[in-house]
Parts: structure tokens; sequence; C-alpha cells
């Protein structure tokens, strides 16, 4: 008899936490560089019902993993924005280590380092931050990633790529850490775009859809538990009344 509600129990859980995931990309729809994020689910068959061989299946929420379709780019005019155009990552040097992104926008902190929003460097091929002299102005970064000032070559921004983007992991501020063992190869087929920022990869018109999905089909659930409880209450007081 409590079966139902163990199953609509189970799925509530998921469509909870598939909720907080659509929640999380909605937030993050006009955030550069944001990669969404999708949920992996599975059926747990367990014994149950009243003959030996029936089951019944529970919902699990087995693991969420990382869109890595590219976002739209979009013109800033801002020579310290680059947007990288194929699978290519840059690097930049946290406290927790080397992460990567791909936000590129960039800005020159009081030190002359080209940094992002957090104040992490970014990484050139010498996995050394690029520093640019305080008496230079004009800033280029041309499409293999060779950064000039005042047509004086400084360094060259790196830029990576994996064999399995799934190895990534989102850690958030747009960055991803990566999978013990995972090493990064160069990436020559992907191309710098001064002024330019490559988008969130999130639909908003779809992942909003995907949320009034999740909650009708959440309230659907909570209704069939509601339904099932009401049906147990009324058996035990027939069966109350007939003892």
């Amino acid at each position: 008899m409590e079966n139902p509600l163990y199953i609509g129990l189970s799925r509530q859980v998921a469509l909870r936490r598939q909720l907080e995931v659509v929640a999380n990309n909605v937030a993050n729809m006009n955030t550069a560089g944001f990669r969404a994020e999708r949920m992996l689910f599975e059926a747990a068959m367990e014994p149950g019902g009243t003959k030996p061989n029936d089951r019944i299946a529970f919902t699990i929420d087995r693991a969420t993993y990382t869109d890595h379709r590219a976002g739209s780019l979009s013109p800033t005019d801002n020579p310290y924005d680059v947007a990288l155009d194929g699978d290519g990552w840059l690097q930049v040097r946290t406290p927790d280590g080397v992460r990567y992104t791909r936000d590129g926008r960039m800005r020159r902190d009081v030190d002359g380092q080209l940094v992002n929003a957090s104040g992490f460097p970014y990484l050139d091929d010498n996995q050394q931050p690029i520093v640019i002299p305080s008496d230079r102005s004009r800033l280029s970064v041309g499409t293999d990633g060779l950064v000039s000032a005042d047509n004086d070559m400084l360094a060259r921004l790196r830029v990576v790529r994996f064999d399995r983007p799934q190895a990534l992991r989102q850690t958030g501020d747009v960055l991803f850490d990566v999978e013990p063992g995972t090493d990064p190869q160069p990436a020559p087929d992907t191309r710098l775009i001064q002024g330019k920022v490559e988008q969130s990869n999130v639909q908003g018109i779809g992942e909003v859809t995907r949320m009034m999905e999740l909650s009708r089909d959440y309230q659907a659930v909570t209704r069939m538990m509601d339904e099932g409880q009401d049906l147990l209450r009324s058996a035990i007081n027939r069966l109350g009344k007939a003892s």
C-alpha cells in the first residue's frame, strides 16, 4: 500500500534537484562563458507488489553533466575582451591552482596583469601572468593569442583543449577544474577574436519552459501521493469499522 508513496517521494527528490539545476541555468543565462548543466536519471528496479516477481521503479538522480555547446559571440568593441572560436579554453591561476574558462573579459589590474573579473591572472604559454607595462596603452590580441601593446609583442595567451570535455568540472565563477590525470592539449584550431565575448549557451525560453514543466510534474506527483494517502486512510477506516 505504501509503494506509491515511496515511488512518488523518489520522483519528488529528483524533480527538486532538476529544478535547482534549471534555476541555476536561468540565473546565469546572461553570464559570459557559462555552460548549462543537465541531469542524468536512471530507474532502480526493486522488489515490490503482490507477486514474488513484481518490481517497482524508483527514480534516481544519477549525476549532472555540462553542456559544452558554444554560446553566441557578441561584439563589445572593448579591446580587453576576447572570444574563443573553437573548442579551446583560456587558463587562469587561482589560489586553488590553474583553472580553465571561456570567459575572455580581461582587465588590467594595478600591477599591469591581465586578470578576470575575480582578479585571477590569465596565463601565457609559459604558464606566467601577462603584464602590460604602465607606459603602454593600445592593446592588441591576435587570432593566435599573441598579445601586443603599442605594436610591441609581449606574450601569447595560453589556449588549450581537452580530448574528453566531460572531464571538466564547473567550480563557480565560470571556471572549470579537470579530473586528476587529465592533461590539456594545444588548441591550434581555436581562434581568438578581440572585441567580442562568448555569451552563455543557455537557451532562455527553453529553460523557462522546462522549469514550468518541472513545476507541473512536481504538483502532479504531489497530487498522486495525496490521493494514495487518502486511499490508505479510507481503507484503514473501512477495516476499522468492519472489525
